[in-house]
């Protein structure tokens, strides 16, 4: 399917941080910092709402307007309404039963992973569970960076909420063979944020099988999960870590035409820098099925050159022809404009 982007207001990137509350068994632990290495500690207070895992789970699964999803063994619940994302652990996972829950919060203008675990299994169980958890929000972190609000003369809650005047929302686009006069909900728009950082931290991280598990039937049925993570563990070798994931434009449409299937899409426009690339562009096609249904990953599009590839053009040519290139490649890439890189002399 391609969408069309003429509508071209910019969504302000946001700023994210990470705090962390951790329950194992009927004591709180509070998440080590990225890279630590020492025992995880513990103290007594139980924040995940819940007194069992096997209480939150039924209690989840009856409580309305919530979103249940299977995902590699996982039970993935969606409560939109407080941007929140619950994980169960498999029983086959070493720290079964456990709940892990994060919710998007947003203060002081910055976007915040709030993240609670009730873990049930033993210390050094939940103790890597606590871990894992914490690397994947680190990559969240560390993924999606972007100018601050300032840079677009708007505050971020301007950006996002209804216009005062009864108007079409500020920064939301939408495209001119969408249902007419539909526009996406506040919680839509959340979930597409959340299952978009989800997804680029997953594929920065290696977390290959949680990024395959956010991807729609009709994806996976292009693409087998060996031949995905083969795909993504070459590019994540050649581009070395990731720098910067930038969100350029978000674009909704709701049963277009030419749509393989009705429902919801939104094409998430991206800018990124890798170690070895600093030229990328591309999207994240999310796909929601039904309003009930949770946002799913439709199709993922990379373009980019590496550095050494801008090098080779620059030895060969001039100092000037990486960029050429790239300004002709990269045309590809919805709302994306190349700029000048730096010179390879």
């Amino acid at each position: 399917m391609k969408l069309d982007r003429k509508i071209a207001d910019y969504i302000a990137p946001w700023s994210i941080m990470a705090t962390c509350a951790v329950v194992l068994g009927s004591s709180l632990i509070i998440c080590p910092p990225a890279g630590f290495a020492g025992e995880v500690q513990e103290s007594l207070h139980n924040e995940i709402g819940y007194p069992t895992v096997a209480q939150a789970l039924a209690a989840l699964r009856s409580k309305p307007g919530v979103q249940i999803l299977q995902q590699g063994g996982w039970t993935i619940i969606s409560e939109p309404a407080s941007s929140t994302l619950w994980s169960f652990a498999p029983a086959e996972h070493p720290a079964y039963p456990s709940a892990v829950k994060r919710s998007l919060s947003t203060r002081g203008g910055a976007t915040y992973i709030d993240m609670k675990v009730l873990c049930e299994a033993s210390k050094v169980a939940c103790d890597q569970l606590v871990v894992d958890f914490q690397q994947l929000n680190q990559k969240m972190i560390e993924s999606v960076r972007g100018p601050p609000p300032a840079a677009t003369g708007k505050s971020p809650d301007a950006m996002a909420r209804p216009g005062d005047s009864g108007g079409p929302r500020r920064g939301i686009n939408v495209t001119s063979d969408s249902a007419p006069g539909w526009l996406p909900s506040a919680e839509q728009q959340s979930q597409v944020r959340q299952v978009a950082l989800e997804f680029l931290a997953a594929l920065d991280g290696g977390y290959y099988q949680r990024a395959y598990s956010l991807m729609s039937d009709i994806q996976r049925a292009q693409e087998a999960f060996d031949r995905f993570a083969t795909r993504l563990k070459g590019f994540n070798s050649v581009a070395g870590p990731v720098i910067e994931r930038r969100i350029i434009q978000v674009t909704w449409t709701k049963d277009p035409a030419n749509a393989p299937a009705p429902g919801v899409y939104a094409a998430v426009d991206l800018a990124s820098r890798f170690k070895n690339i600093d030229r990328h562009c591309g999207y994240i096609m999310l796909y929601q099925a039904k309003a009930d249904q949770p946002f799913l990953v439709m199709r993922q599009e990379d373009t980019f050159m590496t550095n050494d590839s801008a090098r080779q053009i620059a030895k060969e040519q001039s100092p000037e022809s990486p960029d050429e290139t790239w300004a002709r490649v990269s045309k590809i890439c919805p709302n994306y404009v190349a700029t000048s890189v730096g010179k390879f002399e």
